[in-house]
């Protein structure tokens, strides 16, 4: 079974200028790894997100005040690290939208109960964004948007989320953290930006943090991650999501994990390895900053959904 890709050169015009990390080219990366090594997958159009389904996450006040923040030229700076341009608007609809349209697309597949892939290749990223506070490049929270709303379904009963973002999502642990039906695991630099995910952070007992002291090197960070996250959480899941960010690759300038190229297959791997089988599979892109780090380790990542699709 192909990977279903959820892209839009619409991101192209979310412009944040040249020098900001989550830029433009960061989307041209993506595009260009996808259209070389995964032209004969699927591609899907993403829709833009409903109000009513952002309020699923985001209080009233706070969506319409992004949407009336759009200026009619130059840069609005949400907080010093999030900008938004004059042409972003769309792009923070379509990444919310997309993602949710991910799980519609289960639906209508009838990808229930299947072993199947959807990457949504989103920007901005949006893990970061609280129910009223854009943070960390975003304004939408993307995949705690989706989750949302898919948890909503009668044949959705637990949702698990990875994180292997190399920053907490903060606005994804807040969203769901008194949710037992919605598991939110992480693992990421600590003490870091936004501060949060220290591991005594348990939620309602469905929140799994993994922090990693700066210099963690690829065989500490696989021993950490399976001891916090692979081995406390048995659940079976009916959809799993991780929010995929590639910044925690020894190339990036963010942040100071030394992650390599094949560690973003382990994870990948070692997460369908124990919750998948029979279950769907949405990824959305989050952070990467380094050209290579984010080329080569989502080139990683989509190896392992796509090995994880062949098993059906």
């Amino acid at each position: 079974m192909k990977i279903n890709f959820i892209m839009d050169d619409e991101y192209l015009n979310h412009d944040t200028g040249k020098s900001h990390p989550e830029n433009i080219e960061r989307y041209l990366i993506v595009k260009s790894l996808i259209e070389e090594k995964y032209s004969q997958h699927n591609f899907i159009k993403p829709r833009e997100v409903s109000l009513e389904e952002l309020y699923s996450i985001h209080q009233t006040e706070y969506v319409h005040n992004i949407i009336n923040s759009i200026p009619d030229k130059n840069f609005f700076y949400y907080d010093p690290d999030t900008i938004g341009s004059s042409t972003s608007l769309k792009s923070y609809l379509l990444a919310a939208g997309g993602s949710i349209l991910a799980f519609e697309e289960i639906i209508r597949m009838n990808y229930l109960k299947k072993n199947s892939s959807f990457f949504c290749a989103h920007r901005p990223p949006g893990h970061h964004a609280e129910a009223s506070k854009a943070m960390g490049f975003g304004v939408f929270n993307n995949v705690a948007v989706s989750a949302a709303n898919a948890i909503k379904n009668p044949n959705i009963n637990n949702i698990l989320i990875i994180d292997f973002d190399v920053h907490h999502g903060n606005g994804t642990q807040h969203s769901f953290e008194n949710n037992p039906n919605i598991v939110y695991a992480s693992s990421h630099q600590f003490p870091f930006y936004p501060g949060s995910g220290d591991i005594a952070e348990k939620g309602c007992g469905n929140i799994y943090n993994c922090p990693l002291e700066a210099g963690v090197n690829s065989k500490e960070f696989r021993y950490l991650f399976e001891k916090h996250i692979i081995s406390p959480i048995n659940l079976d899941f009916d959809l799993i999501y991780f929010s995929a960010g590639f910044d925690a690759h020894y190339k990036d300038p963010l942040a100071s994990i030394n992650l390599i190229d094949e560690d973003f297959y382990w994870v990948t791997d070692i997460v369908l390895n124990k919750f998948g089988g029979q279950t769907p599979v949405i990824s959305v892109l989050e952070g990467g900053y380094d050209k290579e780090g984010l080329k080569n380790g989502l080139d990683e990542h989509l190896k392992a959904l796509y090995e994880y699709n062949k098993n059906e």
